[in-house]
């Protein structure tokens, strides 16, 4: 009876260490949450952002959750290579934790990377998240901002600088750039690298 306890035991404990080790994952920490509705289709949406705090690195994972007619949440995109993680190599990354919204049935990503600021706006379409609008504003570390904004969707690429405080634009540089095919969501990753 003793031994047969103490067979019985040693392989509970053989696999809950099993399941300990198999679950590299702990994305447990829920950093932000939007609800909107991302496919018009009047319901709405739910994108969550989750980080895993027992890595020592602290990445973080983007889900989107569509709602279906029966009202139950389909999961419609996940990744954990969209953001940068909080502490590449062990040291902070000088990333801040990045923002989500639904702004005009649009998803938006708001990054803040360093002294720039980025927002990416994303359309879904044919089944993708489709990136369509980048900006980014970086500030010179003295008196002038830039803003670059990206159309992609009409292939326009407009700069303007201002002087703090002022209202008025420093210059104004728009140009037309040649888009091969509109990023998505999946391959989110330099998305410039699309550009001509």
């Amino acid at each position: 009876m003793k031994n047969t306890l103490l067979i019985f035991l040693v392989f509970v404990s053989i696999n809950i260490y099993s399941q300990q080790q198999g679950n590299t994952e702990h994305f447990t920490v829920r950093v932000r949450e939007e609800i909107g509705d991302l496919n018009k289709d009047g319901l709405q949406d739910k994108v969550v952002l989750t980080m895993d705090t027992v890595n020592t690195q602290r990445p973080l994972k983007l889900q989107i959750f569509l709602l279906q007619s029966n009202r139950k949440l389909r999961l419609e995109f996940s990744s954990k290579d969209v953001f940068n993680p909080q502490y590449p190599n062990g040291k902070y990354g000088g990333d801040q934790v990045p923002s989500i919204l639904i702004e005009n049935g649009n998803l938006v990503l708001y990054c803040e990377i360093k002294d720039v600021k980025e927002y990416y706006t994303f359309r879904y379409q044919n089944g993708k998240f489709e990136l369509i609008q980048i900006s980014k504003i970086i500030w010179d570390g003295k008196d002038t901002t830039t803003e670059t904004k990206f159309d992609l969707v009409n292939g326009e690429k407009t700069e303007v600088s201002q002087l703090l405080g002022s209202k008025k634009a420093k210059k104004k540089k728009p140009t037309k750039i040649a888009v091969k095919a509109l990023p998505n969501l999946q391959n989110f990753r330099n998305p410039e690298n699309h550009f001509e």
